[in-house]
């Protein structure tokens, strides 16, 4: 798996699938109008917000978390995790674990969310523990990553 991670057509491939779902995210929030509950982990603050929307925006937040939030833990995760073990050396996988604390917490989160927004509000406890975890390995996995692509952008012209 490692080998494949830190392949130059792996962290590609995951990098613009990254970007593109970064970008669908922007177009839905807009076209819709959205507030993401995504870092919210208070549950009464996340039923509340969610109780706001209008119908349309309930399906779309729905759709949004089910089509393009999902598989995002997936892209970014890997895409962070292949540059910590590639360009970090033997620090590599102690650096990519924030990033492979992430993805499950995001992805537990994601599913929360969708039963929150198919009207199952009592699914809102778990946001309080899993979204603080989520953006606590988000974070340092976002900075790590862009401190490795600093790294190859400088291999890149050094060589």
């Amino acid at each position: 798996m490692r080998e494949w991670l830190t392949k130059t057509s792996t962290l590609w491939g995951l990098g613009l699938f990254y970007l593109v779902l970064t970008i669908g995210f922007g177009i839905v929030i807009a076209v819709f109008d959205l507030h993401i509950i995504d870092e919210i982990s208070s549950p009464d603050r996340v039923v509340e917000v969610v109780s706001s929307f209008t119908p349309e925006q309930r399906q779309a937040h729905f759709w949004m978390t089910l089509v393009l939030d999902m598989p995002y833990p997936l892209a970014y995760g890997g895409f962070y995790i292949g540059l910590a073990l590639r360009f970090f050396g033997p620090w590599g996988p102690l650096l990519a674990l924030p990033a492979l604390i992430t993805i499950p917490a995001d992805l537990i989160e994601n599913t929360a969310q969708l039963f929150i927004l198919a009207d199952q509000e009592h699914f809102a406890w778990i946001k309080q523990y899993v979204t603080p975890v989520k953006l606590a390995g988000f974070i340092p996995a976002s900075i790590l990553a862009i401190i490795a692509l600093g790294l190859a952008v400088k291999r890149r012209f050094q060589a």
